[in-house]
């Protein structure tokens, strides 16, 4: 409608290409409903490295989507409406699913998979850890789940018990992104947390910037 037939007396600011971008991202969504049934998506897999001894201790399951017309679409671009449509948790549970099944024979490496403020509040969470690792015979001392703080500071009290829950089931808890936003050292008192990963701001300038060097060397 025009502001003609609104009545008049009006305004409106027009953006070049807006449409354009809210149908874009109209048909990313429609296309990431499709996705998992369709096969779309990939795990890709980073090594956990012993910086001493040089051998692989595990690996980190990376989430990839190859869009059939667009090529790969970078995690940025989807995670976000993943989180945002609730479409992650089905998502999520494929990845933990898939990636317990592909390393459970492995050697005893162990699988880190990250989970998102959104799935970590899921009220069937820890059932559905057990039940995939039943399925998959992925021992549960070879799993390990990252979380970011935001899933901690969301409801402190439900973090805490399902973290003692995952603990329980034998499943390790790293802290991802540690140093940035809200980050504090009070986390390693009120969380069961077995390990921490220092943001990865930090680490690309360690060799270079002064200060992210005595920022890691402080948190190791």
């Amino acid at each position: 409608s025009t502001i003609k037939e609104q009545g008049g007396n009006n305004y409106r600011h027009f953006v070049s290409g807006g449409d354009q971008a809210s149908d874009d991202g109209l048909e990313l969504e429609t296309s990431l409903r499709q996705a998992l049934g369709q096969k779309q998506f990939q795990l890709y897999y980073q090594p956990q490295i012993d910086i001493v001894s040089g051998r692989v201790l595990g690996l980190e399951a990376l989430l990839r989507w190859h869009h059939p017309t667009q090529g790969m679409i970078a995690p940025n671009r989807f995670i976000p409406l993943a989180e945002k449509t609730g479409l992650i948790i089905p998502i999520g549970e494929w990845v933990l699913r898939e990636a317990c099944s592909q390393v459970a024979t492995q050697h005893g490496l162990k699988v880190a998979v990250n989970l998102s403020a959104r799935q970590f509040h899921q009220k069937d969470l820890v059932a559905m850890i057990r039940r995939i690792l039943d399925e998959t015979g992925m021992p549960p001392a070879n799993l390990e789940l990252e979380i970011t703080e935001s899933a901690l500071i969301y409801d402190v009290e439900l973090a805490i018990a399902t973290m003692e829950q995952l603990n329980d089931l034998g499943v390790s808890v790293s802290l991802d992104d540690f140093g940035t936003g809200y980050s504090s050292l009070s986390y390693l008192k009120r969380f069961p947390i077995d390990m921490l990963k220092i943001d990865k701001s930090f680490i690309d300038e360690v060799t270079t910037d002064p200060d992210s060097n005595v920022i890691v060397k402080t948190i190791i």
